[in-house]
């Protein structure tokens, strides 16, 4: 995956965390505070600024009450082939 491949899927991974969390009417503070992680580190990863840790990823996932799959349930393309 080069950068802008992985820019991408940190952007589509931001996107479906952010999507989730306003769907439980969550803000981002409340979110991380739930997730017990910083909410800059939140935002960032909504932005697709950062690579997630799993840890991360499983934190988010339990406080919002799904499942790690489920965050990452999105399409995104590597050299023009669609991935889901």
């Amino acid at each position: 995956m080069n950068d802008d491949e992985k820019d991408l899927f940190n952007s589509s991974l931001g996107e479906k965390i952010k999507s989730i969390r306003k769907g439980h009417n969550f803000g981002v503070r409340e979110l991380a505070l739930i997730a017990e992680i910083e909410h800059h580190q939140l935002i960032n990863i909504e932005k697709g600024r950062v690579d997630i840790r799993l840890s991360t990823l499983r934190k988010i996932a339990k406080a919002l009450k799904c499942t790690p799959k489920d965050l990452l349930d999105f399409e995104f393309e590597i050299n023009s082939i669609k991935i889901k």
